[in-house]
């Protein structure tokens, strides 16, 4: 009559248990502003902005750790044109293809993380100064946080990241090397 009771007690037990190790799924839109430096996103003031980003992302995980991807639209703001000095700005758009790698707090319903991963970068309108036969490689490390009930409601994220411009927007025979390094600030909501 003992052997009832406990393995009545395991089979409850077992989904339970079983749902830690089974990758999680989180589909969704995100989108914020981008910022030329922390100082800018630390005040909090839109009019420092220099664009926007929104787009879908797809995040895997299990407890303690998740891969998120995603295909955002930036409009990174205005570069200093290389024509000649009395030309205007130019805007610098592109596609941008995140690839984070993700450490998160345990914790169920709210989950402190940081991020590291790479970033490919497609240019997206006629600028003649962008090297449109390759694609440009940024670099993310990043802060958030993430709340949502695991497996069955909508979830949303809050994130601080930086991305760092490796290979530059400028083609190879141009003398000037512009970078593009943008503090993001986004706003994700899973669905």
């Amino acid at each position: 009559m003992r052997v009832l009771p406990l393995t009545l007690l395991l089979a409850l037990a077992a989904p339970l248990a079983q749902a830690q190790i089974i990758p999680n799924l989180d589909l969704g839109i995100a989108g914020g502003v981008n910022f030329a430096s922390l100082s800018d996103a630390g005040s909090f003031d839109l009019d420092n902005s220099t664009g926007y980003h929104i787009g879908l992302y797809a995040d895997v995980g299990i407890p303690l750790v998740a891969f998120r991807t995603g295909v955002y639209y930036v409009s990174a703001g205005d570069i200093p044109s290389a024509v000649s000095v009395g030309d205007p700005d130019e805007s610098v758009n592109f596609v941008a293809v995140p690839v984070d790698f993700q450490i998160k707090t345990p914790t169920p319903l709210v989950q402190a993380y940081a991020l590291v991963g790479p970033e490919f970068r497609f240019p997206v309108d006629g600028l003649d100064t962008f090297d449109t036969n390759s694609m440009q490689l940024a670099g993310n490390v990043g802060l958030g946080v993430r709340g949502g009930v695991p497996l069955i409601g909508p979830s949303g994220f809050l994130e601080l990241r930086y991305g760092r411009d490796f290979s530059g927007i400028r083609d190879t025979d141009s003398e000037d090397d512009v970078k593009v390094n943008l503090v993001q600030l986004r706003v994700g909501l899973g669905i």
